[in-house]
């Protein structure tokens, strides 16, 4: 019966300890109101306010996690390095429009240079058309 209980306080005790770590691994937030609906891979968001995120910053693998303001649901993206200027202010989304569909291309802040992996469906409308590129600055 004491290892019993043991075992569930160690369980609960584990799982309180990763949810604590998993959220402390997102270091630095920005919130960005998007006015427009838009695609990252071929996860399709709706206009709106976002929470976006670098998760893990000391890792190899660098992964960004896009959310709602609101808490509903969020999804992970993994991205390719950019080369960034250490002193740069700016912090921006930038987007590449093809006619009505948006597909969110690049993300700078002043300690990161980020580029999104493109979907192929971004890919084919790409070899049909010239995009147009949308920037929207964001607020830490």
């Amino acid at each position: 019966m004491k290892r019993t209980a043991l075992q569930i306080w160690l369980a609960i005790g584990l799982t309180m300890g990763l949810t604590v770590s998993a959220q402390a691994q997102i270091s630095t937030e920005y919130r960005a109101r998007i006015p427009f609906d838009f695609s990252v891979g071929k996860t399709t968001f709706k206009a709106g306010d976002y929470i976006i995120g670098l998760i893990n910053p000391k890792s190899n693998q660098q992964t960004l996690a896009i959310r709602d303001a609101k808490g509903r649901g969020g999804k992970f993206f993994m991205i390719l390095p950019k080369e960034t200027n250490a002193g740069r202010k700016a912090t921006k989304l930038v987007f590449n429009r093809y006619e009505n569909q948006c597909f969110l291309s690049e993300m700078t802040t002043p300690t990161l240079g980020a580029e999104f992996l493109k979907s192929k469906s971004e890919v084919r409308l790409a070899q049909n058309q010239k995009s147009n590129q949308e920037t929207i600055a964001i607020l830490k």
